[in-house]
């Protein structure tokens, strides 16, 4: 029984991942109702999975199982009141965002959520990108801490410094410098002004350049996640037509 279990298993778990890898690369000739209908399912089994995680990790220790462990006594201290009934009070207020009567009692619980969420995106890219990306910066542009790194010296080096600085100045200095539409339109745009629209030129160069980099590392890796899948389907028929 258990040999026949390990086959079924064998069998229908490659079987099942060749199919909704076929259904999902159909999207190339179109859109059709199989690629809709693993689209459906992936979403459906990412819902549920979240979901069931949220319940399992989140729902139940951080606010059932305290609320089961106080009881009815403990529940009627003000500090257990608050840090545990007001979370189910918040979240039961968002449930009732689903019913269209009740829909505008779930509006606290949905400001308390999205201003939390801004507050942690914001602070988390203060604190984890922009200051650190800005001392690298400043360290990258300083040969005596850099150099020791990357084994680079002397003109390499320098040249890597200035083109380091001139990107992050012009890139800067394209967000910043807006040049005001002259009174009349033969009224020449003076020296500080044309430097300023340089600036902004090369910066917007610089910027077209990094998301082209960008643009071409999700090509690349888009086009190896592709090749694993062909190569994924051509092994598991191989795969079958030999066990078979």
């Amino acid at each position: 029984m258990t040999g026949i279990t390990t086959l079924v298993d064998a069998l229908i778990g490659p079987i099942v991942a060749m199919l909704l890898t076929i259904m999902v690369l159909s999207y190339l000739i179109g859109d059709n109702p199989l690629f809709r209908l693993a689209s459906h399912l992936f979403i459906g089994v990412a819902a549920g999975y979240a979901g069931a995680l949220a319940a399992r990790s989140v729902l139940w220790p951080g606010l059932l199982q305290p609320i089961e462990q106080a009881g009815l006594n403990g529940l009627l201290n003000v500090d257990a009141a608050v840090r545990l009934l007001m979370p189910a009070l918040l979240i039961l207020l968002l449930v009732a965002k689903l019913v269209p009567g009740t829909s505008r009692l779930g509006t606290l619980s949905t400001a308390f959520l999205v201003g939390v969420g801004a507050a942690v995106v914001v602070g988390g890219a203060i604190t984890g990108t922009l200051i650190p990306q800005s001392v690298a910066a400043m360290t990258t542009i300083n040969p005596m801490v850099v150099s020791p790194q990357t084994g680079e010296t002397g003109l390499e080096r320098v040249v890597n410094v200035v083109i380091m600085l001139v990107g992050t100045i012009s890139t800067l200095a394209y967000f910043r410098f807006t040049l005001r539409r002259p009174a009349s339109e033969g009224r020449p745009i003076g020296p500080i002004g044309l430097l300023g629209k340089g600036i902004s030129a090369l910066g917007k160069a610089f910027i077209a350049l990094a998301f082209g980099v960008m643009y071409a590392g999700a090509l690349s890796a888009t086009l190896l996640i592709l090749t694993q899948r062909i190569q994924f389907l051509w092994d598991t028929l191989t795969g079958l037509l030999a066990g078979g």
